[in-house]
């Protein structure tokens, strides 16, 4: 297969509309491109360009783009942030949603600042909370020179075969530049979203969940962490 005849398959994709999922869970959507494609073990082999490593991910409608869920370290620490910042909200229950940024304090006066291999939350409580710059690895860095990346709207829960994908756009990514990550950061286009509260219905009703940090970005925005990106579909 060539680049065009990869054009070809992924606009016939497209067309197909929404897809159901070839498999449950956050893999789902890789599985389900690969096998459309025909392609097996994440990568594809061009004539044009040699090895490219296949990625798919989810937009909602916002365009907004997860690239990683990830709890900080040290382990535990979420909890301690929830005791120390819980507040309640409009239904009476306990919660620490926070969108976090590079360049400005949130309400909770979190900010997110680049200290050696590490990002960390400053907070007035002193409590220390840390992402290694490492686990953005397998989100950002390629197994290959270039990347294939394929954005796709959602429908269904994610944790079911119930799911379905629409594959709308795809891109050839390379050249990843690790500056404009941590600029993304300091500019405020690279988020970071606390959510911790308590279940609110069945046996762990109000006990503790931590539904995961996720680091948030608009799609235009992630592109342009790669000096080079091409649109293909």
């Amino acid at each position: 297969m060539n680049l065009e005849q990869l054009k070809i398959k992924l606009k016939k994709i497209k067309k197909m509309g929404f897809i159901k999922t070839h498999r449950a869970h956050d893999t789902g959507i890789g599985k389900t491109l690969e096998d459309l494609l025909g392609v097996k073990e994440n990568n594809l082999r061009l004539p044009d360009l040699g090895d490219v490593e296949l990625k798919a991910k989810r937009i909602d409608s916002g365009s907004m783009l997860t690239i990683a869920t990830k709890s900080p370290l040290p382990k535990g620490v979420n909890k301690i942030l929830f005791e120390k910042y819980k507040y309640l909200d409009k239904e009476g229950c306990f919660n620490l949603h926070s969108t976090v940024y590079g360049s400005k304090k949130n309400p909770q006066s979190f900010r997110v600042a680049f200290e050696n291999d590490n990002l960390v939350l400053k907070n007035k409580k002193k409590i220390e909370v840390y992402w290694p710059v490492s686990i953005f690895d397998d989100v950002l860095r390629a197994k290959s020179d270039t990347i294939l990346l394929a954005f796709a709207e959602t429908k269904g829960e994610r944790k079911t075969k119930g799911e379905k994908f629409y594959f709308a756009e795809a891109y050839l990514l390379s050249n990843l530049n690790i500056t404009k990550f941590k600029t993304a950061i300091e500019n405020n286009k690279l988020k970071v979203d606390i959510r911790i509260g308590v279940y609110r219905s069945g046996k762990n009703r109000g006990k503790y969940h931590d539904h995961g940090t996720g680091f948030r970005i608009n799609k235009k925005d992630f592109l342009h962490l790669f000096d080079i990106f091409e649109r293909i579909i």
